[in-house]
C-alpha cells in the first residue's frame, strides 16, 4: 500500500488545480466512494458500507458534496468536509443525479415525476413527467433538460421550466430510444447514444437550433459514457474494439459536432467510464478487467502527450467522476492511503 502511494505521488506532480477524483470500489471490503488527490497522490476513504457496485458519484459544482445512490437505493448526500451523510429519497438503480449550479438543488426521476429537492431545506415539489429520464439542469439554474416519450413513443428532448413552465419540445427524433443524455456545461449543447447497447451510437444537438451532429465513434459502433469537457468543446468516450481473443476498449474524443476524432489510450476493459479533469487536459479512467469484467486500476491520460499513468491498482471498480475544481483538504482527514 506504502509502495503504491509513493508510485503515484511520483507520477502525478503537484497541481493545485486539477481538483479530485471519487471513485467506488470494493478496495476496502466493501463496496464504498473513495477520493483520489492528483495533487499528493493520496487516497482516502470516504463512506464505510454505503455503497454498491452500481454506486455513481455526482459532485455539487461547489466540490464539496457527494450525492450518491447507495445501499438499498437510497440517494446519499455525502459532505466531503464533515464526512457526514444525509439520506433523502429512495428511487430506482441507476438514476441520474444533478445538481442546480447552486450546489443547493438536487434534480432525479421518480414514479413518472420529476423530483426537485433542497438540500438545504429538505423540501422537495414534483413536476409529472411519464416516462421522463435524465434530467438535468441549465447553467441558469431555471430551467430544466430531460428525455421524454412524444405522443408517438419515441423518445424526444425537452426543456422546461424549473417552475413547470414553458415546456419546450427540443429534438424531433425518429431513430427508437435515446440514452445516456448530458446537457454540455455552457448549456448550448446535449449528447446522447442511441439506440441500445449492443449499438450506441453518440449523437449530439444544437439546443437553440435543433441541429444535429453523429459522431464517428470506434470500429464496433458500442460507444459508451460519453462525457462533456469543462468547456463543452470536446467529448471523451469509450469505444470498444476486438482483438482475438478479447474484447477492449480506445479512449477516445471528438468535438462536439464530429469532426476531430483523436484515440487516446486503450483500456482492456470492455467498455470503461471517464471523466475529464476541470482543466480539461486529462482523462481518467478504468482498465485491470483482464478478462473478467471487473476493472482493478484507474488511470490518467494527458490528452496533449498522450501519456496515461496508473494511479491505483488493486481490488475492483467500478465508477468515477472527477470534481470540478479542487477545495482545501479537511483537517480532519488524517487516514489516508
Amino acid at each position: 500500500m506504502i509502495q503504491e502511494r509513493m508510485l503515484a505521488v511520483q507520477a502525478v506532480p503537484h497541481d493545485p488545480i486539477q481538483g479530485w477524483i471519487a471513485y467506488t470500489s470494493d478496495r476496502g471490503g466493501t463496496y464504498d466512494i473513495w477520493l483520489y488527490r492528483p495533487q499528493d497522490g493520496l487516497h482516502y476513504q470516504l463512506t464505510k458500507g454505503l455503497g454498491t457496485e452500481t454506486t455513481v458519484p455526482y459532485w455539487s459544482p461547489d466540490s464539496r458534496r457527494i450525492a450518491f445512490i447507495g445501499i438499498g437505493n437510497v440517494v446519499h448526500l455525502l459532505d466531503t468536509i464533515t464526512l457526514s451523510v444525509a439520506r433523502i429519497d429512495q428511487i430506482e438503480l441507476y438514476t441520474l443525479l444533478d445538481w442546480s449550479p447552486d450546489s443547493r438543488s438536487l434534480t432525479y426521476v421518480k414514479n413518472a415525476r420529476i423530483i426537485v429537492y433542497d438540500t438545504l431545506s429538505h423540501h422537495s415539489y414534483a413536476i409529472p413527467e411519464p416516462g421522463a429520464s435524465d434530467v438535468q439542469w441549465f447553467p441558469s439554474g431555471t430551467e430544466l433538460l430531460y428525455a421524454a416519450p412524444d405522443s408517438t413513443g419515441n423518445t424526444q428532448l425537452f426543456r422546461i421550466r424549473a417552475d413547470n413552465t414553458d415546456r419546450r419540445q427540443i429534438t424531433h427524433n425518429t431513430d427508437g430510444p435515446l440514452h445516456n443524455v448530458r446537457i454540455s456545461p455552457d448549456g448550448t449543447f446535449a449528447l446522447y447514444t442511441f439506440p441500445g447497447a449492443s449499438i450506441s451510437i453518440i449523437s449530439t444537438v444544437d439546443l437553440a437550433t435543433g441541429t444535429l451532429y453523429t459522431l464517428e465513434g470506434g470500429p464496433l459502433a458500442k460507444n459508451y459514457f460519453p462525457a462533456w469537457s469543462p468547456d463543452s468543446r470536446s467529448i471523451a468516450y469509450s469505444a470498444t474494439a476486438y482483438m482475438e481473443p478479447n474484447y477492449y476498449s480506445l479512449i477516445q474524443t471528438d468535438s462536439r459536432t464530429g469532426q476531430n476524432q483523436r484515440t487516446l489510450v486503450a483500456s482492456d476493459c470492455f467498455a470503461t467510464p471517464v471523466s475529464w479533469s476541470p482543466d480539461a487536459e486529462k482523462i481518467a479512467y478504468l482498465s485491470g478487467c483482464a478478462g473478467t469484467g471487473s476493472a482493478s486500476q484507474l488511470w490518467i491520460v494527458d490528452i496533449r502527450e498522450q501519456i496515461p499513468v496508473n494511479v491505483l491498482s488493486g481490488g475492483r471498480i467500478t465508477s468515477l467522476q472527477w470534481s470540478p475544481r479542487v477545495r482545501r483538504v479537511p483537517a480532519k482527514w488524517g487516514n489516508v492511503l
